[in-house]
């Protein structure tokens, strides 16, 4: 897992107290995840001070089988609690996602997910009501 970001927001690109914070949590719940989960394709980012975790070949999977590119889960930070129980829930959520896509929890193996009808249909009808 590797966490990029050339630039912070404040004045003259540094990185303000938050930011830092922000992604010190997004490296821990990246590694907790790889270390669950090894080789998996997580993807963590901080959005507003929420964590955003994208599993690559879950979100890739969305996106062929509905045509909606950009699937992935925010996780509320202030609800979360202390960065381990973060962790934790990152964790739990990890594999309760990695299952309901027919994924092994464990370790990843180039498995292709599994787009479960129900989401597709859910898609779909979403699409139909902005339209």
């Amino acid at each position: 897992m590797s966490f990029i970001r050339a630039t912070g927001e404040g004045e003259g690109g540094e990185f303000d107290a938050s930011e830092i914070t922000d992604i010190s949590l997004a490296e821990q719940v990246g590694a907790a995840l790889n270390d669950h989960y090894p080789n998996h394709p997580w993807v963590i980012s901080v959005q507003g001070g929420s964590l955003v975790l994208r599993h690559l070949s879950i979100a890739g999977a969305v996106a062929m089988a509905t045509g909606d590119a950009g699937f992935s889960s925010l996780l509320p930070r202030n609800k979360l609690g202390t960065p381990k129980e973060v962790a934790q829930t990152a964790v739990r959520f990890g594999g309760e996602l990695l299952e309901a896509f027919s994924l092994k929890r464990g370790a990843w193996h180039g498995e292709e997910a599994t787009v479960p009808p129900d989401l597709i249909r859910e898609v779909r009808n979403r699409r139909r009501v902005l339209q």
